[in-house]
């Protein structure tokens, strides 16, 4: 299928436009109380190779010049709906460089296309929006003629935290070998929807696995995932309250440090699972895995907003940031929707 547009091109991206998608992914930043710019390294492509089984990156080009002016894409990996693995497909990256924002109308044909590409691979597809990104919200979350539906699923909270001293827990906590986490996880994530099927997926398998124990018997895991040589996120500004904090030593206060402007953060993503998502055993593998974790800016770990884990952080000093999980479809009939909410929903922060 071609592209059919009067002043725009749009062509899957290849190794020979990297230049491009680093240009134009960093026109523009999320702004806010924080500004962050969101980058993927030296090869954007296999940066989001390493987040799914396949990935579908489009640029869109002007036709008169050819310059590159907007991107966006889809990347599949395998994901639990109520105990069957299904294909999902991750809508990401989608951006327009700042001067073509009010030029590009031909929003719709570019989603329309991009489903026709990619709908033979994906049984269903999901998508993230910052909450401060109101300009997204406000596009998306409204039904509009011939684009697909954004309905809403659950609010996801990223919590940035420091690493360091917490107290002693009565609980073991040791490193484990990736077949001991293997069994536990599948175990409990057919309790989930939207998780991974297995540790065995994308980049996750590379992750550094911890256990928790008692009296030898595994009661949950976490894993630390160091991704900071393909994904990067640069702080450009802070303002408001947070301009002010940025200069103290917050570290001395528990809370995380705060990267210098124009400065990528040193960062680490983590991730747990705990057996029947007991409250206290995941504050005690949260604190403990922050007590190794080696000295980096923050630590950061992702809960979708019903997840009763999120409990944990009231006594986890913190600096947040919230997100909306949606479910898009292009058929007003579909029911994917209602089966995601039959149970509780799981995503990585290091995949999103």
């Amino acid at each position: 299928m071609s592209f059919q547009n009067k002043k725009f091109t749009l062509t899957r991206a290849e190794k020979k436009d990297t230049a491009d998608i680093e240009k134009i992914m960093k026109s523009g930043s999320f702004s806010g109380g924080i500004e962050i710019q969101y980058l993927r390294g030296d090869d954007p492509l296999a940066s989001f190779e390493k987040e799914g089984t396949e990935s579908y990156i489009y640029i869109l080009r002007e036709k008169e010049h050819g310059e590159a002016v907007g991107m966006g894409g889809c990347i599949v990996r395998p994901a639990l709906v109520n105990g069957k693995i299904k294909r999902a497909g991750y809508l990401t990256g989608l951006k327009v460089i700042p001067e073509y924002q009010r030029r590009v109308m031909c929003i719709p044909e570019i989603y329309r296309f991009l489903y026709e590409e990619t709908k033979n691979y994906i049984d269903f597809y999901y998508s993230s929006i910052l909450e401060e990104n109101t300009a997204a919200l406000l596009l998306l979350e409204k039904r509009h003629k011939n684009m697909p539906e954004y309905r809403f699923l659950d609010s996801y909270i990223v919590y940035f935290c420091k690493t360091g001293n917490f107290k002693k827990t009565n609980f073991q906590i040791a490193r484990c070998d990736f077949s001991q986490a293997e069994v536990f996880y599948i175990k409990e994530a057919e309790k989930y929807n939207l998780t991974y099927p297995s540790l065995n997926s994308n980049d996750l398998k590379n992750g550094e696995f911890y256990g928790i124990y008692e009296n030898s018997q595994l009661l949950g895991i976490g894993y630390f995932l160091n991704q900071q040589d393909y994904k990067n996120y640069v702080i450009k500004s802070y303002s408001g309250i947070y301009k002010y904090i940025s200069k103290l030593p917050t570290r001395l206060l528990k809370y995380p440090s705060f990267p210098k402007e124009n400065h990528s953060a040193d960062y680490t993503s983590m991730g747990i699972m705990v057996k029947d998502n007991n409250v206290e055993l995941g504050y005690e593998l949260i604190t403990q895995l922050l007590k190794i974790s080696p000295k980096r800016d923050f630590v950061m770990l992702g809960l979708l907003e019903k997840d009763p884990l999120n409990k944990a952080f009231s006594r986890i000093k913190n600096i947040k940031y919230r997100s909306r999980i949606y479910h898009v479809t292009w058929d007003k009939e579909d029911k994917t929707t209602d089966e995601l909410k039959e149970a509780l929903l799981k995503l990585e922060v290091a995949f999103l």
